[in-house]
């Protein structure tokens, strides 16, 4: 089992799979090739097949609008003789509007490269996928169809048909197509993912599940079935740890399932169980890996064990081979120290996390909480500053670096600055709560606006508790504190477990600090201790 998997560095996808394209980590390589554009474009900004490798870049590190930006320069520039390149670059603008669910827009672009090369497999399968999420099924059929006159054994057009069949919801047509397509090569893996999302779409949300099993199960390494199942986690858990759980009981020295059982429990705030099938993997020598140790101690850190959490920080930090990402583990060792006040060693570790990746958001963030704590304002927000120069579409550093200006530098006018700039990101996330704009609103004094924004957001599904957990946050710094406490209670019943949040973690006002001290708060937390059981 490659660690590339098991730690979730999944691999890239084609531009002509925009459904399943997962982030590409930064690191020394690719860093390296985006300086080297750079200084290109320094050079000459009109280096048109620059600025294409470098938004492709960005495209597969999910920083969608760079790519755009840098994708609109190409295409300006560009000149019309060189229709090879212009069809790679409305193929990516394509993939990339995709990516934003800007159906529309991807089929304008991807009819452009069809009007160069018309015949492009990729491009009519791309093209066709597109109609599908559109809701123009005639003509996605035609285009399927036209994939298999382009490839008689076409799984995209049989897959494809099958999708088309599943929406039209004629399930027995779905069905033929897609056994067709698993018998033309029943032994690869992708077979499976795509018969998964066609299940999905018929409602079979189990069957969907053991199908992605299975292909991880036919290879470990696919790049596509491991988000695939992530993200059906995400609106079917309960399928998700079912399916995991089955495939443990038929394979129960398979190390892959309980990993990923586990790292799904803990992405939705459920350590108790996680823990239990890391320990089981290390216990059981089922495989050697410094990255469950540090899972393990970001497990017991979010369940307020902070000595545990160090120990097994340490003990990731003494067993780590090159492939493994050491950078996280120093991270992980510097927010427990954190926790722990000792602050000194945490810096020392955020130090060295930044020593292996110079530019990681993730360390630079920890490092300005600690220096927070050591009423370090300015540094801390210097280096705020870097980490918005890096994600400027994050809207976390910005809120976190309007806090330390307001409450640490007295500049209260340079913080609304900052949360009016999250506001102006206008971000469009999948789950509505994630682009945190109502916080913005509060903390910049639009109390309504903020209201009006977490009460659409407590109207989506809530599956592990994440949702109200913010809506707890909220209330409790609108000075709401009975909704707050009703949406710590809703919470709580839906599992989100993070202790250490609800009792310790006071950074960037996103917390529930303000009702801390409430009786009801107290008594909520003795009533569901048990999801707090390690």
């Amino acid at each position: 089992m490659k660690k590339t998997v098991i730690s979730f560095l999944i691999g890239i996808t084609t531009i002509f799979s925009p459904d399943l394209q997962a982030a590409l980590p930064y690191n020394n390589i690719s860093r390296t090739v985006m300086n080297t554009y750079n200084d290109m474009l320094r050079e000459n900004f009109k280096d048109y097949e620059v600025l294409y490798r470098r938004a492709n870049q960005y495209y597969h590190h999910q920083e969608y609008l760079k790519a755009l930006d840098d994708l609109d320069s190409a295409v300006k520039y560009a000149p019309v003789t060189d229709t090879e390149m212009l069809f790679s670059i409305y193929a990516l603008r394509s993939a990339t509007y995709w990516q934003m669910k800007r159906y529309t827009l991807s089929l304008q672009e991807i009819n452009k490269a069809l009007e160069i090369d018309p015949s492009n497999y990729a491009a009519v399968n791309m093209r066709a996928d597109i109609e599908v999420e559109l809701g123009n099924y005639t003509a996605a059929k035609e285009d399927y169809t036209k994939l298999q006159r382009l490839n008689p054994r076409s799984q995209e057009a049989l897959f494809g048909l099958a999708k088309v069949a599943a929406k039209e919801s004629n399930y027995g047509l779905a069905s033929e197509y897609m056994e067709k397509a698993v018998s033309l090569t029943p032994t690869q893996s992708d077979v499976y993912v795509n018969r998964a999302q066609v299940k999905a779409m018929m409602n079979d949300y189990n069957g969907a599940v053991d199908d992605l099993i299975l292909a991880l199960a036919t290879d470990a390494s696919d790049p596509h079935a491991l988000p695939r199942l992530i993200d059906m986690a995400n609106s079917n858990y309960a399928a998700v740890m079912n399916g995991l759980s089955s495939a443990i009981r038929t394979a129960p020295r398979t190390p892959l399932y309980y990993f990923l059982r586990g790292s799904i429990a803990a992405a939705h705030f459920h350590y108790a169980p996680a823990i239990d099938d890391f320990k089981y993997i290390i216990d059981n020598n089922l495989y050697n890996y410094s990255g469950l140790y540090a899972s393990l101690a970001e497990c017991y850190y979010a369940l307020g064990d902070y000595e545990t959490a160090l120990d097994n920080a340490n003990t990731a930090l003494s067993n780590y081979t090159e492939d493994d990402d050491v950078a996280h583990y120093y991270t992980v060792r510097a927010r427990v120290l954190r926790a722990l006040k000792q602050y000194d060693k945490a810096i020392s570790a955020t130090d060295r996390a930044l020593e292996l990746t110079p530019d990681s958001k993730e360390a630079m963030t920890e490092k300005a909480l600690i220096l927070t704590s050591l009423k370090k304002g300015d540094e801390a927000s210097q280096l705020l500053g870097e980490v918005i120069m890096n994600e400027p579409y994050d809207p976390m550093p910005y809120l976190t670096r309007a806090w330390v200006l307001n409450d640490y530098l007295n500049e209260p006018k340079a913080a609304k600055g900052f949360y009016q700039r999250v506001v102006d990101l206008e971000l469009d996330h999948s789950e509505r709560i994630g682009s945190m704009l109502g916080f913005a609103y509060l903390f910049n004094g639009n109390t309504a606006k903020g209201i009006s924004w977490i009460e659409e957001c407590l109207t989506e599904p809530d599956y592990d508790g994440q949702i109200h957990y913010y809506g707890a946050c909220f209330y409790a710094w609108a000075g709401r504190t009975e909704k707050a406490l009703d949406c710590m209670e809703q919470a709580l019943k839906n599992g989100y477990a993070n202790y250490h949040n609800w009792t310790a973690n006071d950074d960037n006002r996103i917390n529930v600090a303000p009702i801390r001290d409430t009786p009801r708060f107290n008594d909520l937390l003795k009533a569901h201790a048990s999801i707090f059981d390690k």
